[in-house]
């Protein structure tokens, strides 16, 4: 890493109780800190992170692995663990590391996918401490979402065995994956496959031969551990005031987090700070990944937003 003062470490700590790593990047260790929690909630973002590493010109740029995700996902780990408060929870202890061992600067919570449950939910009750908040592939109300994408598989497959079933039936985990996965092979999830990432995974310094067994086994437990509160936790009803700007981006081909329930959040929430959509026409649920210079882009601008109006 290579700037005015650069910063690279990553770091081993105890959070919630167990071993959680943390990489954390920028040229400028004076920069606003970007906390990203990925999605999954067990798809660590760690060993992909030179996808975006342009944003490390302008922030600390810092990639966690959660409990029950890559490096922070031990042979012994307990998936009873991964609730949403406990998720939060660990936010507020490496949220603190942080500030110990960067800085008091600015610092924006952006949450992908799985990770904006916890990341709205972190900024809306704690707005002293964060400056932003940004959601990409913002998640709402799984039930909600179902029908969304229900219809939408009616449109672009109509012959799907999943077609005119109620969307309470999807209560039952196995066949909301069942729907997830003809989303994806329709064209509306991350339209980016595993493959594809794997050639720049296996090239990060980061992580080791036993790291990559548990990235992959975090990503292919996926939702199941969290899932009762999956069904039960309504963001419409739960933030209904956001106290800090906010940047939503969402990628219109997008049916796993999809896109008319994050607008209509997005309408709803009060955000006296100032709030922002945009959507990538050419990308699902994972801009960064298809859409990349754009999405760079756009946080750049919203970082550099929060900046001066802070130094004002």
């Amino acid at each position: 890493m290579t700037g005015p003062d650069p910063i690279a470490e990553l770091i081993p700590a105890e959070i919630g109780g167990i071993r959680q790593w943390l990489l954390v990047r920028g040229a400028d260790r004076n920069a606003p800190i970007l906390l990203w929690l990925h999605g999954g909630p067990g798809s660590a973002q760690m060993p992909i992170h030179g996808v975006t590493a342009a944003l490390e010109r302008d922030f600390v740029v810092v990639h966690w692995d959660q409990r029950g995700a890559g490096k922070s996902n031990p042979p012994d780990f307990d998936p009873a663990t991964m609730t949403l408060d406990r998720f939060i929870a660990d936010a507020r202890e490496v949220t603190a590391l942080l500030r110990d061992r960067v800085g008091d600067q600015p610092m924006i919570v952006l949450g992908h996918s799985c990770g904006t449950m916890p990341g709205a939910r972190l900024v809306a009750s704690w707005p002293d401490d964060y400056a932003g908040y940004i959601g990409v592939g913002q998640q709402v109300d799984t039930i909600q979402g179902v029908t969304l994408a229900l219809d939408w598989l009616g449109e672009v497959a109509p012959d799907s065995d999943l077609v005119g079933l109620e969307s309470g039936a999807f209560r039952d985990h196995d066949l909301y994956l069942h729907l997830m996965k003809q989303v994806e092979a329709h064209g509306g999830g991350m339209n980016v496959s595993l493959l594809s990432m794997l050639p720049r995974a296996l090239t990060a310094p980061e992580y080791r031969l036993p790291d990559y067994w548990r990235w992959l086994d975090g990503a292919n437990r996926g939702s199941g551990a969290m899932w009762p509160e999956y069904l039960s936790r309504d963001l419409i009803a739960e933030v209904q005031h956001m106290p800090v700007p906010m940047l939503l981006i969402a990628g219109a081909s997008d049916w796993n987090t999809p896109v008319p329930l994050v607008q209509y959040w997005f309408n709803a929430v009060e955000a006296p700070q100032g709030k922002r959509m945009e959507i990538f026409a050419a990308s699902g649920h994972a801009p960064f990944l298809t859409e990349t210079e754009r999405f760079v882009e756009t946080v750049r601008r919203f970082g550099a937003e929060l900046t001066r109006e802070t130094t004002e």
